[in-house]
């Protein structure tokens, strides 16, 4: 097997690794959110479990940055080799440490603190993704190939479409801490129903993104 095709295979592998991680995120918060008859306590610690396996899908789109640099070099169509690609490396395994420590202190005093900075992060690379990509297609710099051009900016609305998930579950802490202190007032089901559901439209969104990024990267049209 060639250094290339390895490459692409775990580049495939993560994209399933991904959209199926997430399959069973949405099983798990429909799940959690509809079980009324649990005690609070029973679905917090679902809660807990449910957002530690969340941070499988997280992994999974940090993985696919440096394996699509690392494809598209390989192939010539971006400036990066050597140390550059080294770097992107590095940058994304500091991005994976930063991701993890956001997840284990969340419950810190300093979780918050933390969080803010994760979605600033987010921002950033939204903006990058969006911003390379438009250069791309307008200018053909630094990616060349259209196809390539429009992974990058549909990544970047793959991004986007976390941060609009990320919304939706903070909106159903409105109502979460009061149900796993058996507090609940009337609406409250229904506020972390209706988040969870707003949730997974913008998860829908997200999976048709990866289809299509999974496409122009196999067909890789002209």
């Amino acid at each position: 097997m060639t250094a290339y095709k390895f490459a692409q295979w775990m580049h495939v592998l993560v994209m399933g690794y991904w959209i199926g991680s997430d399959l069973v995120v949405n099983a798990l918060t429909h799940y959690t959110a509809r079980a009324s008859g649990l005690s609070g306590a029973e679905r917090k610690r679902l809660w807990d479990f449910l957002l530690d396996v969340d941070q499988h899908p997280r992994n999974a789109l940090i993985f696919s940055v440096p394996l699509g640099l690392t494809l598209a070099s390989m192939l010539g169509l971006v400036a990066i080799h050597g140390a550059g690609l080294v770097a992107v490396w590095v940058l994304c395994a500091a991005w994976f440490w930063f991701m993890w420590l956001t997840h284990w202190k969340r419950d810190a005093p300093t979780g918050r603190t933390w969080a803010k900075w994760d979605w600033r992060l987010r921002y950033v690379l939204i903006a990058a993704a969006v911003g390379v990509g438009l250069c791309s297609l307008i200018a053909g710099r630094p990616f060349a190939a259209p196809w390539l051009a429009w992974k990058v900016l549909l990544f970047g609305g793959v991004l986007t479409c976390g941060i609009g998930i990320r919304y939706y579950i903070r909106k159903s802490y409105a109502a979460w801490p009061r149900i796993w202190a058996e507090k609940a007032e009337p609406g409250d089901e229904a506020i972390v129903r209706a988040a969870m559901w707003h949730g997974t439209y913008v998860l829908w969104t997200l999976w048709a993104l990866l289809v299509v990024i999974g496409y122009l990267g196999v067909a890789k049209p002209a």
